[in-house]
């Protein structure tokens, strides 16, 4: 049995911006009221961005993973094309796949460290001592994809590099202005919150842009989705 499927980059991309927005403003507001009115119910962490395991850590963590899936589509049509960067595009699902898993796990976390920063007499914005690891890892991914980002069609491309700026700006650059804040006036005031809330729109746009440019991209590759259902009533 074949079914068409039709789906549209643009309007995908449209509703999970509207989804970015709606939780950017709960969390401004909820921080407004944290710092200024001294709001500071429990179910405000359900919409805080700067929180864990919360409703935006999953929203974060579902882009992510459609990346990861949609890319996995993507690599079984370049496998079956036998095309010379096939295993960069599995390799890349499964990048997206851990960035799921540490977003909702934040694995990441464990290395920020106070004391370890201190000892190693670090700079106050590498005080996440996270952000060291993970630029060596994004430098080693440039090295070894810098081939397979040229390879790609200019369109594609240009999405590409726009996500990955967006998601490493936003996940390094903006976690070390925000440590670089802390070591100025702590954590617990609304600049220090407006910088988290930066940081975090600035990875789920990331992962927007990322999403529109490779359904775009898969529309390209394949015009026709066909769905095979096979019903084993044996048990």
């Amino acid at each position: 049995m074949k079914f068409q499927i039709t789906i549209s980059p643009f309007k995908i991309a449209k509703y999970l911006t509207f989804g970015v927005i709606f939780l950017t403003i709960c969390s401004i507001a909820i921080q407004i009221g944290k710092y200024i009115f001294d709001y500071r119910e429990p179910w405000t962490r359900l919409f805080n961005l700067d929180r864990e395991m919360n409703i935006p850590t999953w929203y974060s963590a579902l882009m992510l993973i459609s990346c990861g899936l949609i890319i996995r589509g993507i690599f079984a049509i370049k496998k079956s094309l036998s095309d010379r960067f096939w295993r960069q595009w599995k390799i890349l699902s499964i990048i997206f796949f851990l960035l799921a898993f540490d977003e909702i796990a934040s694995i990441h976390e464990i290395l920020i460290i106070d004391d370890l920063a201190d000892t190693l007499n670090l700079p106050s914005f590498w005080h996440s001592v996270w952000v060291i690891p993970g630029t060596v890892l994004v430098i080693i991914f440039i090295w070894k994809y810098w081939k397979f980002i040229l390879y790609l069609p200019k369109q594609l491309r240009r999405y590409f590099l726009i996500a990955i700026s967006l998601y490493v700006g936003g996940a390094l650059g903006m976690e070390m202005v925000g440590s670089y804040y802390d070591g100025i006036d702590g954590q617990q005031n609304l600049v220090y919150a407006m910088l988290a809330t930066v940081e975090e729109v600035m990875e789920m746009m990331g992962c927007v842009v990322f999403i529109y440019g490779l359904l775009t991209y898969l529309g390209e590759l394949s015009a026709e989705l066909q769905v095979n259902f096979h019903i084993n009533n044996k048990g």
